[in-house]
């Protein structure tokens, strides 16, 4: 089935890619294929349909049975089929080529080289049957078909010989009243029935039946007809409208050779126009005046001609342009017709994907954009459904192969409504501070709210919610919040309607009688030393809850101290463990209600900076023997920026700074140089001036 399917979406491409040349040219060859199975069918009709139907049959069922063995047989007995269907339909074929030269003059060419080879049989059977008065008519056929009269008689297919002819007109036979037809080198028909002259015939009044057929069908179509009398034996030939008589052997064949000389017998001049309209004529002679029963194979014919020429054309087009396949991703997707009384209980994917063929350099040009997806939801009933997701270029000459994915389960439920009361939802309780309690009831209005929506949803609310945060709360909450639906497990439930969707609500919070929130302060004592400094001072927690007496806790203002913190001699950070400077009666807590021992304070103390100004000289370093070197300036002035413990200590130690120059590798004359600094970690330095002018001297 998905190989009937991508054959069937592969002939919609092509077809979708047609221009009015392309249209023409699969008519063409649709024609062509028509006319020949036409011909091949004409004889050999039961043989043909055999082999049709059996490669038919072979190809359907490779195409729909995933049956790999029997794939394999059947492509050999195809191909088997291709190759012998020349052999076995030669004749048929020769024919086939005999009409179209027929059609366009080159059948006298043809008849040219066969004709001699029966002309002595011939006239040796004209001359025995005029010497016993044997009546005879033999018509041979020209540049027009004389199917038509060839089916009025009984056909014979025969060798043009002497005794086959005299045998064919012998009388008592029963062939022996009707004419004879040659077609090319052979006896085609015998007995046929020949339409008569209606003019009257000048030579002899006298002339019977046989003489006026053969001027009968030498007016209507290009033949040589060769008439003996049964009366006097007298040989006539009739050609074109006229009756010669009467002749001798020599002089028929005269006439016989003179017929098929080009040079006296050329073909009617032809036009592309006369030739299309003989085509046409005789095709529809041959598909529409015909009976039910010849139209219905004709019209198969003309179906199989199509699907032919389709496949031809189909590889051709491949074959002259890059057809690729692409993804496209995010092609957003539209749900269209659901039921007004019904709703979606969950939404469907916002986007899907697409596996997509064309033209490369159409390809490259498309986007998402280009596509439209949809699911169509009309006249569904409640309940879940498997539904086909339908993608739909906006080129026509683009042809979408499967949708990704290509099927999505929706669940239709009718809309009910519903009225449930409102509860508060505190969250975060152990973030309250401690000195604080919710003391009453939380109060909402309005106190219910009306959930419209579908069924499902609605049944599986166990509660409406608005959830309030009480992390860091010291006062009463006041104010409007959104309402949300959860079902039993405590998860939110979408896709529903709630009048009104918030509600008002009032938390009561107040301070516990016994309980007091102050903040921590540190309280450092003594000073770092020289050239240090304390830039900051926390403290962790930062506040603290406070429990006790009510008189004493009273006595404390907004913030409760450490204990003193000695920054004397710190010079880094001094991290330490402080108990707070509480009463006697007094203790603290965490937010949790944990009793809390000491509290960390972080006594941050950093170097203070500052700025020097040296002079240092230059160091030459390396400097060869045979050189001399001479550096202007000798020396420099830094000015160095850093900690001022480590400048003091450069100030107390020169070496500590120091300026150098290797001049190893400085060519002869004045060269300006950056001299290298070396110095301590954390200091830096600017040189003045930044460079010196090296002379190298041999």
């Amino acid at each position: 089935m998905d190989s009937l399917i991508f054959l069937s979406n592969q002939a919609l491409f092509l077809l979708s890619n047609l221009t009015w040349l392309n249209i023409i040219d699969l008519a063409l060859v649709t024609m062509a294929f028509f006319v020949l199975l036409s011909v091949i069918r004409r004889s050999t009709f039961y043989l043909f349909r055999e082999a049709l139907a059996l490669g038919i049959t072979l190809l359907l069922v490779t195409i729909v049975l995933p049956l790999p063995a029997f794939d394999w047989l059947a492509q050999g007995i195809l191909v088997a089929i291709l190759i012998a269907t020349p052999i076995i339909f030669q004749t048929q074929l020769r024919r086939f080529f005999e009409q179209i030269g027929r059609t366009i003059g080159l059948a006298q060419a043809v008849q040219q080289g066969t004709a001699e080879t029966y002309f002595p049989q011939l006239i040796h059977a004209v001359e025995n049957m005029a010497a016993t008065k044997t009546g005879a008519l033999i018509v041979i056929e020209g540049n027009d078909s004389l199917d038509e009269v060839i089916k009025t008689g009984i056909r014979c297919n025969a060798e043009v010989t002497s005794e086959m002819l005299q045998t064919i007109f012998f009388p008592k036979t029963p062939l022996h009243d009707g004419a004879v037809i040659i077609r090319i080198d052979r006896i085609a028909a015998a007995g046929c029935v020949l339409p008569l002259t209606h003019n009257s015939l000048e030579a002899d009044k006298r002339l019977g039946t046989r003489h006026r057929a053969a001027v009968g069908v030498s007016e209507a179509y290009d033949s040589m007809v060769v008439v003996v009398s049964e009366e006097t034996g007298q040989i006539s030939a009739a050609r074109q409208g006229y009756l010669n008589r009467p002749l001798t052997s020599a002089q028929l064949r005269e006439e016989l050779t003179d017929y098929f000389d080009p040079a006296t017998h050329a073909p009617p001049s032809l036009t592309i126009r006369s030739l299309i309209r003989q085509g046409w004529q005789k095709l529809w002679q041959s598909t529409v005046q015909s009976d039910s029963k010849q139209l219905f194979i004709n019209s198969t014919f003309l179906l199989l001609s199509f699907i032919l020429a389709l496949i031809v054309w189909g590889f051709a087009f491949e074959q002259t342009h890059n057809i690729t396949t692409t993804r496209i991703d995010d092609i957003p997707l539209r749900v269209v017709g659901v039921p007004s009384d019904t709703e979606l209980v969950a939404p469907p994917p916002s986007t899907v994907s697409a596996l997509v063929q064309g033209i490369e350099d159409k390809l490259n040009t498309i986007t998402a954009d280009s596509f439209q997806a949809m699911v169509m939801l009309e006249n569904l009933p409640p309940g879940v459904h498997r539904l086909p997701v339908r993608v739909t270029p906006s080129d026509h000459q683009v042809l979408v192969l499967a949708p990704d994915p290509e099927t999505i389960d929706l669940e239709l439920a009718p809309i009910i409504s519903d009225t449930l009361p409102i509860q508060v939802n505190l969250i975060d309780e152990r973030e309250l501070p401690a000195a604080y309690e919710v003391s009453n009831e939380s109060v909402t209005y309005p106190t219910t709210t009306v959930i419209t929506g579908p069924a499902p949803l609605v049944e599986s609310i166990k509660q409406v919610q608005a959830t309030i945060s009480l992390d860091g709360v010291t006062a009463p909450i006041r104010g409007r919040f959104p309402l949300e639906a959860a079902n039993q497990d405590g998860d939110l439930i979408e896709g529903l309607t709630m009048e009104p969707n918030e509600v008002q609500v009032t938390v009561p919070i107040r301070q516990r009688v016994n309980a007091r929130s102050v903040s921590v302060r540190a309280v450092p004592t003594g000073t770092p030393p020289a050239g240090y400094w304390m830039s900051g001072l926390s403290v962790s927690p930062a506040s603290v809850t406070l429990q006790g007496d009510s008189e004493q806790l009273a006595t404390i203002t907004s913030y409760v101290d450490t204990l003193p913190i000695d920054v004397s001699g710190a010079v880094d950070n001094l991290i330490v463990e402080v108990p707070l400077d509480l009463p006697a009666e007094v203790q603290a807590v965490d937010s949790e209600g944990r009793r809390i021992e000491n509290v960390t304070v972080n006594a941050q103390i950093t170097e203070r900076r500052g700025d020097l100004a040296i002079s240092r000289p230059v160091e030459l370093l390396k400097t060869p023997s045979t050189i001399t070197v001479t550096v202007s300036p000798e020396e420099v002035d830094l000015l160095l920026t850093g900690p001022l413990p480590t400048l003091n200590e450069i100030e107390s130690n020169p070496d500590l700074v120091r300026i150098s120059l290797d001049a190893t590798d400085l060519g002869q004359g004045d060269t300006e140089v950056s001299p290298s600094i070396t110095k301590p970690n954390g200091v830096n330095a600017q040189l003045i001036p930044t460079t010196v002018l090296v002379t190298v001297e041999q």
